[in-house]
């Protein structure tokens, strides 16, 4: 026995071109002359330029069109990337706005509807631009519905300004006390509320005089439930 388990060369040498199967393809072995092939080994030709990609960076311009193309794609990239993530920033503000803005309309058309609800006034069940109607009634002589337009007016404002809650069942002396009667924002409630109760319960007749003494004051009035103070 000798060197690999066979005593004849020839066999040995056999063995081994067998062993060189066709299936696996070798690029270095020639199965026709039983001898090594040459190989052709050339550089990849899309990454010749990449170890000096960074040439730029060191005052170089690419000086191929391969280089050129290549920074042409990373520039797009960057600038798309740069794109898609303003729009969706822009995109999240602007849902985020509008469901703010979505929020806020709801909760105030529920604040005004139940504003409404609760006013003293019977005929006050809808949408009503209060003071202008209060000026409207003034102007007609109707003084009696003008104030009671203007005591509703005052309501809102003083429940906008959180300077009292506006609810069903409650009176307006239980509004009076919850404001402060002797605060001068009290007093100037006061003195629509007791012109509004005379019109509307006592069934007596505001006049002119009496109702402009309220009215004059509405200035003053909105000044102080804006101010917080009484």
């Amino acid at each position: 026995m000798t060197l690999f388990g066979y005593a004849d060369p020839a066999r040995a040498i056999e063995s081994g071109r067998r062993s060189l199967d066709r299936w696996w393809g070798y690029p270095w072995y020639d199965p026709a002359g039983d001898d090594l092939e040459r190989i052709d080994v050339s550089q990849p030709w899309w990454f010749d330029w990449f170890p000096d990609w960074q040439g730029l960076s060191m005052g170089r311009w690419p000086n191929n069109l391969l280089e050129w193309l290549a920074w042409i794609v990373i520039a797009a990239c960057l600038a798309l990337l740069v794109w898609v993530l303003v729009r969706a920033y822009r995109s999240r503000g602007r849902n985020a706005g509008i469901t703010n803005r979505r929020s806020a309309t709801d909760e105030d058309a529920a604040d005004q509807r139940r504003r409404i609800e609760a006013l003293p006034l019977p005929s006050a069940g809808r949408q009503l631009d209060f003071l202008a109607e209060a000026e409207r009634h003034y102007r007609e002589g109707r003084y009696g519905t003008a104030t009671a337009y203007l005591f509703s007016y005052q309501l809102i404002q003083l429940d906008r300004h959180r300077r009292l809650h506006l609810a069903r069942g409650k009176t307006n002396r239980q509004y009076l006390r919850e404001l402060g009667s002797g605060t001068a924002l009290g007093g100037l409630l006061k003195q629509t509320m007791i012109a509004f109760e005379d019109a509307f319960f006592g069934h007596h007749e505001i006049d002119r005089i009496r109702f402009e003494s309220c009215w004059s004051r509405l200035g003053e009035f909105e000044s102080l439930a804006a101010e917080g103070r009484g």
